[in-house]
């Protein structure tokens, strides 16, 4: 494995992982706001 399919590699990961991150952020935040309508 050379150092330019490593480096290729690793910024495939990291952009799955900032996505991951990000959906997971929306739906957290979902259930805040639906669980703070419930109870307002």
């Amino acid at each position: 494995m050379t150092r330019d399919q490593l480096i290729k590699e690793l910024r495939m990961h990291s952009a799955t992982w900032q996505s991951v991150v990000i959906v997971y952020g929306v739906i957290v935040a979902t259930m805040i706001l639906t669980g703070m309508a419930i109870t307002s």
